[in-house]
């Protein structure tokens, strides 16, 4: 009897172990500010109705869609894939993106998270280390 107990305690354990452990970044965003600096000069973008997007976060994969309109243009962007997460290095591999030249690329970026808010900054070099006069910084909030 007590083999028995002690079979199905050690079998709960280990189907137990197996468990995915989720990531504090799962959820879906919507971005709210977009900065370019190009030469240490900053452009700042509010989202807003007409210039806005989601980008969703799961325990492997990740994924974007956006649009933007421009006069009586309008343009959509959408792309996803898989992405690493270790501290503040964040690595996305592209497996679909709207632009063909984007698909099958990892890209890295400084991802920082704060409460809600998630704020990715890019590119960054093999060290993660992005130029702080020539970079994009891009701030989501969480919508669930």
């Amino acid at each position: 009897m007590k083999l028995k107990t002690i079979i199905l305690v050690f079998t709960a354990i280990s189907i137990l172990s197996f468990k995915t452990e989720k990531t504090k970044l799962n959820g879906t965003y919507k971005i709210v500010s977009e900065e370019i600096v190009t030469n240490g000069k900053s452009t700042l973008n509010i989202k807003n109705d007409k210039n806005s997007g989601l980008k969703t976060w799961s325990d492997k994969y990740f994924m974007f869609v956006s649009s933007s309109v421009v006069g009586s243009q309008i343009s959509h962007s959408f792309g996803g894939g898989t992405y690493n997460l270790s501290g503040n290095e964040y690595t996305e591999q592209c497996d679909y993106h709207v632009a063909p030249n984007y698909r099958g690329i990892t890209l890295k970026l400084h991802l920082e998270m704060k409460g809600d808010t998630v704020t990715q900054i890019f590119p960054c070099d093999d060290s993660f280390y992005y130029d702080k006069k020539n970079c994009v910084i891009q701030k989501y909030v969480r919508v669930d």
